[in-house]
């Protein structure tokens, strides 16, 4: 596993349709995924994780860095090749009040990407389960669920909060000092979207 240090702390708030772009493409969120669960890893590290070479990874964590994403870290023992970290502890998206078209054209990139990432993790999830004993460790771990839910404006950011709290303790990146040696690193996304009326 890529070594860990402390990483820096506040939130990277991207506001610019550039950036949000910047951050849509595969690779780059793979890499940011690992980057912002605080581990540290060098362009080749991080060139294996997204499956393209490492200098085309050097190119993508060089755009990444532009828009504050990430940053280099220290460098490691034989200095022949800088790491890169997270620029934060948190990342989020928040276009609000910089206008229609390229904004949302650029969120819609990013949405589009991150789902089809995901979906690629739950299927592969799926399939190595399928493929496991039902006595096995990590036997019914595994899981996809759609529910309509019914929830006033308030109910609805209620619910927010809680699953978000829920899954708190259990981040990768807030769990640096002695995790459980069983544990295994999950992928979990939580999707809350407002059925609107339809024309």
């Amino acid at each position: 596993m890529a070594r860990r240090e402390p990483a820096p702390t506040g939130s990277v708030v991207l506001t610019d349709a550039s950036a949000v772009r910047a951050l849509a493409h595969p690779a780059r969120l793979v890499v940011i995924d690992a980057l912002y669960a605080g581990q540290v890893l060098t362009a080749t590290e991080c060139a294996a994780l997204a499956g393209i070479t490492p200098s085309a990874m050097s190119y993508h964590l060089r755009a990444l860095e532009k828009y504050g994403l990430v940053r280099r870290a220290e460098t490691r023992g034989d200095a022949r090749e800088r790491p890169w970290i997270r620029a934060g502890d948190t990342l989020s998206v928040n276009l609000r009040g910089s206008g229609p078209g390229s904004s949302l054209a650029a969120a819609e990139l990013l949405v589009e990407n991150s789902l089809q990432m995901e979906m690629q993790r739950l299927v592969a999830a799926m399939r190595a389960e399928a493929d496991e004993d039902p006595g096995h460790a990590w036997s019914g771990t595994t899981t996809y669920a759609r529910d309509q839910l019914l929830m006033t404006a308030d109910e609805a950011r209620e619910l927010r909060a809680a699953v978000e709290e829920l899954f708190g303790k259990y981040i990768w990146g807030k769990r640096q000092t002695d995790p459980p040696e069983d544990a295994a690193i999950f992928s979990a996304s939580i999707l809350l979207a407002r059925e609107l009326p339809r024309d």
